[in-house]
């Protein structure tokens, strides 16, 4: 019997994240889009938090080239919601990956016009002024910033594309995943991330949680 390795299952075609990068990269958007909601649901279901929000965050990409922008929002505020929610698992082993993620919820909130972008930058720049002696709020606010993408603006000439039946059903199922099973994304608690940092600015966790 065969092993399957990472790499196997991440180039194995019957991969859903493999069928929908190909998808993509033939221009098969629509299909492309399937894809990455199917592989979405099941991370969803297995917890896999960045893993899902990647997979939300592509599909809200080939939904843009679309022209579908109503949906393209909604799947870049949920891919949002899912980094947010990873920023606050990842506080408790690793910091880095938490200010990561709370990145990745910004560029997305951004992308899809969502105020709570601003929340966002807010709480990365308390993190990042708490963990560094070295860093203050502004000059965290400020990098930031630097990472600010464009929020979708589609063109008012143009006719917002109607997404197919099987497309919509998908991206409900995800939405409805979402909302049923991730009611600490919807009340992110401040002071959760702020026990584990001590006053004097430093972490409470070990050297090799910051690290990792």
């Amino acid at each position: 019997m065969q092993v399957k390795t990472w790499l196997h299952r991440l180039t194995d075609e019957s991969n859903l994240w493999f069928k929908a990068v190909k998808a993509e990269d033939e221009g098969s958007f629509e299909n492309a889009v399937w894809y990455y909601m199917k592989d979405a649901l099941e991370c969803i279901k297995k917890h896999s938090l960045v893993r899902a929000a990647l997979s939300s965050s592509c599909a809200a990409n080939c939904l843009a080239k679309m022209g579908a922008w109503s949906p393209a929002r909604v799947l870049y505020s949920e891919a949002a919601g899912i980094y947010v929610e990873n920023s606050e698992v990842a506080m408790s082993k690793s910091i880095r990956e938490a200010m990561w993620s709370l990145q990745e919820a910004f560029e997305n909130y951004m992308l899809a016009g969502d105020s709570a972008a601003d929340t966002v930058r807010e709480r990365y720049s308390a993190i990042a002024a708490r963990t560094s002696p070295f860093s203050r709020a502004e000059q965290a606010a400020e990098k930031l910033e630097s990472r600010r993408p464009e929020t979708i603006k589609p063109d008012p000439k143009e006719k917002e594309a109607r997404i197919p039946d099987r497309l919509a059903r998908e991206i409900e199922n995800f939405v409805r995943a979402r909302k049923s099973g991730s009611a600490r994304t919807q009340s992110f608690d401040p002071s959760y991330v702020m026990r584990s940092i001590n006053m004097n600015g430093g972490s409470k966790l070990d050297e090799k949680s910051i690290a990792s």
